[in-house]
């Protein structure tokens, strides 16, 4: 990471030479890579409704933050607004060993594997990397709770969204949960999210009652790390709402 700094702090350093040629005008005792090094550990990724990754963003009093695996608040965004929200209050957690379940070299090499996917993906190959997910989830041997097969899951769910393969979707979909329970404890805007996005999947096919409840436990919890203000509690209310009324109609 300190080499990879240290190439975009040179072509700072050149683009800088030839914009401000008259150095008094920069911040007194610039160092280039100095200031890249503080960006990268103190910037926060900015992310959109659904947790995407959009941009990149400085909030120096959210810097203080200490890191928590089994956090006592989450951090949200509405648009470039930061929102720092609690949800409990508890000890700072400890890394969960589950991550690495069935084995350290197994999971290194889902890891790899799930380079080669992004790359397929990236020329939108999607059908032959969804072929080729399917068949390392199958063959892995890892338990869903492993942090990369989890990531292969999530993975194949999104190619199924992509190519409108709803059923597999889900199947997929349903097989993150228990995981994504165990990594993101009690009110997480990240297991909101999934939980919202299994629950668009069941009310898409007509499984209304599996839809209500799945929304029902994602509003739960994105009423307190969202707010019921923020659009996408907004969104998740309105599907909530049309599945109320499909239920009835049924």
């Amino acid at each position: 990471m300190e080499q990879g700094l240290g190439h975009l702090a040179a072509t700072l350093e050149q683009y800088l030479k030839r914009e401000i040629p008259d150095s008094s005008k920069l911040p007194p005792g610039f160092q280039t890579l100095e200031y890249f090094c503080k960006l990268t550990c103190n910037s926060f990724t900015i992310s959109d409704g659904e947790m995407q990754d959009v941009g990149v963003g400085l909030y120096p009093s959210m810097s203080l933050l200490n890191h928590s695996c089994d956090p006592n608040c989450v951090i949200v965004f509405e648009g470039t607004r930061l929102h720092l929200r609690t949800v409990k209050e508890i000890p700072q957690g400890q890394e969960d060993e589950d991550m690495l379940a069935g084995g350290e070299e197994a999971s290194r090499e889902m890891e790899r594997s799930l380079t080669t996917l992004e790359e397929m993906r990236s020329q939108n190959n999607l059908m032959e990397a969804l072929t080729l997910c399917k068949k390392l989830i199958n063959c892995s041997q890892l338990p869903n709770k492993n942090i990369q097969q989890l990531k292969a899951l999530d993975f194949a769910m999104d190619l199924c969204i992509n190519l409108e393969m709803w059923e597999e979707a889900l199947q997929f979909a349903l097989r993150t949960l228990e995981p994504y329970s165990l990594y993101y404890l009690n009110y997480h805007p990240v297991r909101a999210v999934q939980l919202m996005k299994v629950g668009k999947l069941q009310l898409h096919l007509g499984m209304f009652p599996e839809a209500m409840t799945t929304l029902k436990q994602a509003f739960e919890i994105m009423k307190v790390t969202h707010g019921r203000d923020h659009g996408l509690t907004q969104d998740l209310m309105e599907l909530l709402g049309e599945c109320e009324m499909r239920v009835k109609a049924t």
